[in-house]
């Protein structure tokens, strides 16, 4: 074999990796040249309003100087720029969005309030003449008007201080099968349900559909164990069963009669389990 052939085809090919290494930019922390964001969501903390408010994580890379935000209803994001293109909705989200400097950590956390709808969260990375846009979505859960009735909290009126209290059944605009007690804990603090129309059931009463009671935060604290939250038989055994085949579900009626079984817990365990009710009003 000829040794220098063999060494320059092997120096060329050295090169030609060097070349595509350089020339694939982000590869490497900290070689793209690009200022880019990018964006989490979280759920806030208890104060706010989940349903509607959300914690926005902006993560930047070490090219980002400033950071420019927006949210802005999806139709209206995607007609910006189908008529004028991207660039333009960029320029739109610096001239017109939030500034904020990126964080000494590498993000920076900003809460969201009072998003109703579906909603694009545009956050646009700069560095001199240099931007990149990136996004994520946020659906704001909107309701509408069921009925008005009385919850009643059989079980757990000790840990409320309620008997009962006046509510409003409403239902999400975007998930028929999703409801929620209106304030059933006090002003912002409702109670979600969601129906399983696959299952139902049939008693002196009529028939009705099962729902399922996720983990949920309440206003109310247990002594020293801090926050009280609501959940289903299924949920606080980890089994789904419990609620689909055991007995232990909880079902709402045709005219929206509702009996839950329900668990309250705090962190240091359970504070109990049994039956609270919602009574429509008369129509």
């Amino acid at each position: 074999m000829n040794k220098s052939k063999y060494l320059l085809g092997l120096f060329a090919g050295m090169a030609m990796v060097m070349t595509s290494c350089s020339a694939d930019e982000g590869t490497e922390p900290g070689s793209d040249s690009k200022p880019v964001v990018t964006l989490y969501t979280y759920e806030p903390s208890s104060e706010y309003n989940a349903d509607n408010d959300v914690m926005v994580r902006f993560a930047t890379n070490n090219k980002v100087e400033e950071i420019y935000y927006i949210a802005e209803k999806d139709a209206d994001v995607k007609a910006a720029i189908e008529a004028d293109g991207e660039e333009a909705y960029i320029q739109h989200v610096i001239s017109a969005g939030t500034k904020i400097a990126p964080g000494e950590d590498g993000y920076t956390d900003v809460v969201l309030t009072d998003i109703y709808g579906s909603y694009t969260i545009s956050a646009v990375g700069v560095k001199g003449n240099k931007h990149h846009r990136s996004t994520i979505a946020f659906l704001g859960l909107e309701w509408e008007h069921v009925v008005n009735g009385t919850y009643y909290f059989d079980k757990f009126a000790n840990v409320t201080g309620m008997e009962e209290n006046l509510t409003e059944l409403q239902i999400c605009t975007t998930d028929e099968t999703l409801y929620r007690f209106k304030d059933v804990y006090g002003e912002g603090w409702s109670l979600k349900i969601n129906l399983l129309p696959d299952y139902t059931g049939k008693d002196t009463d009529g028939t009705y559909t099962f729902f399922r009671i996720a983990p949920q935060n309440t206003p109310f604290t247990y002594g020293n164990y801090g926050t009280v939250f609501a959940q289903d038989i299924g949920y606080w055994q980890g089994n789904s069963a419990f609620v689909t085949d055991n007995g232990f579900e909880s079902g709402m009626y045709d005219d929206y009669t509702c009996f839950l079984y329900l668990n309250m817990s705090v962190s240091a365990g359970s504070l109990g389990y049994g039956y609270e009710y919602f009574v429509p009003n008369q129509q």
